[in-house]
């Protein structure tokens, strides 16, 4: 049986089958200052069957018990793996069974003379300083272990290598995919092991050489990684494969370097899926510019003539006419413009797919804007007896900053298809601001009591070359580009479109684009018109146009204006004839024409610092070719201004009076 005296804190083992011997330690342990639970055993027997129940923090063994001595129980303690702090208590003071029993596992010695509380005590609490330490290290050890164990675990999960060096060069470390690497390299087994010279690995002198270089770097202390290709084969028709490779120095605990750890990864694969996306990327980047290349030239080759036909229909419904020949040019002016639309938005829904579309970022006046955009529909609404409305927002600040030309291509396209799908009614614009810091959102509602959209139908309208039906592509005409064009503006611009719409009752469109606030002193202005009539008779004016109809049709204008134009075929001639007229106001520019380009001439005027060449006069590009790149280009090259063909003749005429500063006005 077994005795305990209850106390709390330390849990005390006394193994001792002298009565006498146990109550003196139980009276020394009483007077000592220890707060204990002491557990007594009598032999060996009942010692162990206890031990293998419970826990002590320190065990005082008697060396004398029945049948086995303290020596053999203590033996069989570390047998059993009990690390326990042990204390001996003999009645014999030999040095040599205190020697076995240090030896053997034991952390004090003391005789049963020196019982008492004070011995007791320092025993106590080194059997639990030990005690502690003991299971700190033993916990130590085993995160160690387990920490090497996933360690090793993740380096032998990759199949990249992974292998270090000391200061030596001798190999330390390596993962199984270095070693079968290696040998499968070099079809030699067992050549890789640890302790290997790298001078001794016979690998390729090449790789070699690389390795040293970067290993004697890493010494330094720098950690890299190096992408080269290194091959370990001496076939000269196996291809070279790419390796990224990380140098690591290993540093000691005295922050020296002792060694480099180094992580390789064949990247072969990798390099030529690079390698062919970059290809891809290239022929995309070529294609899209041959494609964007394709577009300019097809606005200038399809404008350059339609400039002809509208600016000739407008000349012609100027003259007197008999009723039946102005309503045969009312039919080829309409059809022209509807023509115009038409081209306008295939080029641009090309120049979306083919990622060119480039938004300004300029102050200007918005209710300018939506008023010049009221004068354009101005007569389309009066033919069909709409009410055409604009209703501004408090809000609503005059001058707002981002793309004014993008701003009206979207009204432009979201009003034409209102007064189109508006047999009788009205169609109308609100325009209101929803502020968001140095930001705001400016909100146009187009609303319309026209045939309305099949909710059905409503989420498909936003498609390319998709209508409502094939019944509203018969009876109204269009490519069923518009609206797609109109979507990707607004999102391009970080905005967004959505349709409210109802069947034989109308439709709402409600689009959403940030712009900034403006500043009034930058706002570029839309020009007025007048009823005073247009008057450059004191301008001497060079027009540089190799289209023989659009010189024509030009002339035309500028009698009205009562100026005589001096024409210029192409780019050459028109420095030939600046060289010649020093007295010449005013330059207008084609921009594709043989032998010189509009952009050439502009940049050799503007390149020119004699006095033969009058290097500041005022150059306005005039060109078929209608995309906003084209305008940078204008700017880039030195140019004032920009046209685009078909021309109006009130812009055209205002910009000329703007760049020469005459006081004349339509």
């Amino acid at each position: 049986m077994s005795l305990e005296t209850n106390k709390s804190d330390y849990k005390l083992l006394l193994i001792d089958d002298d009565e006498v011997d146990i109550m003196t330690f139980q009276r020394a342990l009483k007077s000592s200052d220890l707060s204990c639970k002491l557990t007594v055993c009598f032999d060996a027997k009942e010692a162990l069957e206890k031990l293998s129940t419970s826990n002590f923090d320190c065990i005082f063994l008697d060396y004398l018990l029945p049948g086995i001595d303290g020596l053999q129980l203590l033996r069989r303690l570390r047998e059993m793996s009990v690390s326990t702090p042990v204390a001996v208590i003999t009645s014999q003071g030999d040095e040599k069974i205190a020697v076995e029993m240090i030896k053997n596992g034991a952390f004090d010695y003391f005789t049963k003379n020196d019982i008492n509380p004070d011995k007791i005590s320092k025993v106590v609490i080194t059997a639990v300083r030990l005690w502690n330490a003991e299971r700190k290290r033993v916990e130590a050890e085993k995160k160690i272990i387990e920490n090497n164990n996933r360690l090793n675990a993740i380096l032998e999960s990759t199949h990249n290598l992974i292998f270090a060096f000391d200061r030596t060069l001798n190999l330390i470390s390596f993962n199984s995919a270095f070693k079968e690497s290696m040998e499968h390299l070099l079809r030699q087994r067992d050549i890789i092991k640890q302790d290997i010279n790298l001078h001794a690995i016979p690998i390729r002198e090449e790789m070699k050489q690389s390795l040293l270089r970067n290993i004697s770097k890493c010494f330094l202390g720098e950690q890299f990684t190096v992408l080269e290709q290194i091959s370990f084969s001496n076939d000269p028709s196996k291809i070279t494969p790419w390796y990224e490779t990380t140098f690591n120095p290993i540093v000691d605990i005295n922050g020296e370097v002792s060694g480099v750890a180094i992580y390789s990864k064949d990247v072969s694969e990798n390099k030529k899926i690079v390698f062919d996306l970059m290809q891809a990327k290239n022929e995309a980047v070529a294609a899209a510019q041959a494609k964007s290349e394709f577009l300019s030239n097809m606005s200038h080759e399809i404008r350059t003539p339609m400039n002809a036909i509208i600016g000739l229909t407008e000349l012609l419904l100027e003259e007197p006419l008999e009723i039946n020949q102005l309503e045969n040019i009312k039919s080829i002016k309409y059809s022209a413009d509807n023509l115009l639309v038409i081209i306008n938005d295939i080029l641009d829904f090309g120049k979306i797919e083919a990622g060119k579309v480039r938004f300004e970022n300029i102050d200007f006046d918005l209710p300018s804007r939506i008023e010049e955009l009221r004068k354009t529909f101005e007569h389309r609404t009066k033919e069909k007896g709409l009410n055409f409305l604009i209703e501004f927002a408090e809000n609503v600040p005059l001058t707002v900053k981002g793309d004014p030309y993008r701003l009206n291509q979207i009204l432009f396209n979201l009003v034409g298809n209102a007064i189109k799908f508006t047999p009788s009614g009205q169609v109308s614009i609100a325009i209101k601001a929803i502020p968001g810091g140095e930001q705001m959102n400016l909100e146009f509602s187009v609303t319309d009591t026209g045939i309305g959209i099949p909710e059905n139908q409503q989420a498909k309208i936003f498609e390319s070359f998709t209508q409502a039906n094939a019944e509203t592509t018969r009876k109204y005409g269009g490519t069923g580009l518009g609206l797609a064009i109109t979507k990707n503006l607004v999102q391009l611009q970080g905005g967004s479109i959505s349709v409210k719409s109802k069947l034989n009752e109308g439709t709402s469109f409600i689009v959403s684009i940030p712009f900034g606030i403006g500043a009034d002193e930058k706002i570029e202005k839309v020009a007025e018109k007048s009823e005073q009539k247009a008057d450059l008779s004191e301008l001497k004016i060079l027009l540089v146009e190799d289209n023989i109809m659009n010189q024509f049709v030009a002339k035309q204008f500028f009698k009205k204006w009562n100026n005589e134009l001096l024409i210029a075929n192409n780019g050459e001639e028109a420095i030939q004839i600046l060289k010649e007229r020093a007295d010449l106001d005013l330059v207008l520019m084609d921009l594709q024409m043989p032998e010189m380009s509009g952009f050439q001439a502009a940049e050799i005027i503007r390149g020119n610092k004699t006095a033969v060449l009058n290097s500041n006069i005022p150059i306005i590009a005039l060109s078929a070719d209608a995309f906003i790149e084209t305008r940078r280009k204008v700017i880039e090259a030195g140019m004032d201004d920009y046209v685009t063909k078909p021309f109006k003749p009130e812009e055209l005429y205002s910009k000329i009076i703007k760049h020469t500063k005459q006081n004349a006005s339509l």
